[in-house]
């Protein structure tokens, strides 16, 4: 028997200059999907970490400002504009998401997680134009006790609506976050 040896540039072996043309056609699609959907989960993120801090520092202001106790003479419309202006303030630097509800309650539930239609509540809705109206009204300051050990827990919460930039994750994904913090106590 004899077994014949080939070397170089055996017939049976043809180039393949396509190949890589082939691959690349197939790869190129995908990288892009992986980079502009890479650029709309980082701009997501940065808008969840303002719309965090927005609503950390509403209610800690919310907490300050307190009720009837701490604010006599003030209406329960004014404590709360000064409270949506600052989430206002704050939400301004997200940039590919509108704030549309903004609302001021307090929680019933363990988690401090607004529970619609349980929770006492002032509704503030947003206009895209920046324009507020007064939705439910049912969170007056005198229900904002101050009197330790029964402070109440004010909470803030914040609708947004992300609209990813590149298109690559679903249009108007509709977001929320909320902060709760106990009203600042009047000692004495």
């Amino acid at each position: 028997m004899h077994t014949a040896l080939r070397f170089g540039n055996a017939p049976d072996r043809q180039p393949r200059v396509g190949q890589s043309l082939v691959e690349l056609a197939i790869l190129i699609p995908l990288l892009a999907l992986l980079l502009m959907g890479g650029f709309d989960a980082s701009i997501m993120v940065s808008d969840k970490v303002t719309s965090g801090s927005a609503v950390r520092q509403a209610a800690r202001l919310a907490a300050e400002l307190g009720g009837s106790q701490s604010n006599p003479g003030a209406t329960t419309a004014s404590i709360d504009m000064q409270i949506v202006r600052n989430v206002m303030a704050m939400a301004g630097g997200m940039t590919s998401s509108t704030v549309s509800e903004i609302d001021i309650y307090v929680p019933t539930s363990p988690d401090g997680n607004y529970q619609p239609g349980v929770d006492l509540v002032d509704k503030y809705f947003i206009r895209s134009d920046g324009s507020m109206t007064a939705g439910t009204q049912t969170f007056p300051l005198s229900k904002r006790k101050q009197t330790p050990p029964n402070e109440t827990s004010i909470g803030v919460r914040l609708v947004w609506t992300y609209n990813a930039p590149a298109g690559i994750f679903p249009k108007n994904m509709i977001l929320s976050d909320y902060s709760v913090m106990k009203a600042a106590p009047i000692l004495g």
